[in-house]
């Protein structure tokens, strides 16, 4: 069985909604959607101040898939998210991140279907935050969303969860000169990732031969950035932040 969940229970600040489904299609009017004009540190304080909406599905659900209509204000659509990152729990103290993400721009247009989001590959969760990394124009100081819609599988009992969290790390974090990334055992890998802290994908890593790789930063600039690791049943992210 699937459930579907909408733009429905949203906890964030300084935020303006209206959500709405009008067949397959959304309207390019600008009071149809999510706005925010107002960062603020969210729920997962790495993030830094950032756009950003959190949800409660009311029970633990097996995340199937993500379906998105980008903001479609004909003129505006360059306030439509470009990069997300989605992080998940099933208790609000214990997170899991998935992302960076890449989101395609709306036409401002009626015609407007929206696009297939990342797969959360079946991952188990109750609260889900999406952070905005970066929006489709730099010089525009607000976010918007048409809407998020979730595809959900089966409720899953609290005393049936699975521990689906991989052991692996980020050390030296802060770093200078290199990071050492050590993956779970027997770990399928299929691409390892490097992004900075909007999103944007700097290089794709070498996979390692063994259990753990050091990757040299001493090149990167300041800042905070994101390792994503996709294997052939997860998708994960950790950060780390480069210093001088």
């Amino acid at each position: 069985m699937k459930y579907i969940y909408t733009l429905i229970a949203i906890i964030s600040v300084s935020l303006s909604l209206s959500a709405q489904c009008i067949d397959d299609t959304h309207s390019p009017f600008k009071n149809q959607g999510w706005m925010s004009c107002n960062t603020s540190i969210g729920p997962i304080p790495e993030r830094g101040n950032v756009h950003w909406l959190q949800y409660d599905l009311g029970d633990v659900y097996v995340l199937d898939s993500l379906y998105i209509w980008n903001h479609n204000v004909w003129g505006e659509t360059g306030m439509g998210v470009k990069s997300i990152m989605i992080d998940y729990s099933t208790d609000q103290t214990n997170w899991t991140s998935a992302g960076p993400f890449t989101i395609e721009k709306a036409p401002g247009s009626w015609k407007y279907q929206g696009t297939m989001g990342p797969s959360l590959n079946n991952a188990q969760a109750q609260y889900v935050v999406i952070s905005v990394l970066s929006t489709h124009r730099e010089d525009v100081t607000c976010a918007g969303v048409g809407e998020f819609l979730f595809y959900l599988g089966e409720m899953v009992d609290v005393e049936d969860q699975e521990i689906t969290e991989l052991d692996w790390n980020i050390s030296p974090n802060p770093t200078t000169e290199d990071i050492t990334i050590t993956l779970p055992e027997n770990i399928n890998l299929i691409s390892l990732n490097l992004f900075n802290s909007v999103g944007t994908k700097i290089s794709d890593l070498p996979l390692p031969a063994g259990e753990k790789i050091t990757i040299p930063v001493s090149d990167l600039q300041n800042g905070l950035y994101y390792i994503n690791f996709q294997s052939e049943n997860e998708t994960r992210s950790k950060s780390f932040v480069k210093v001088d």
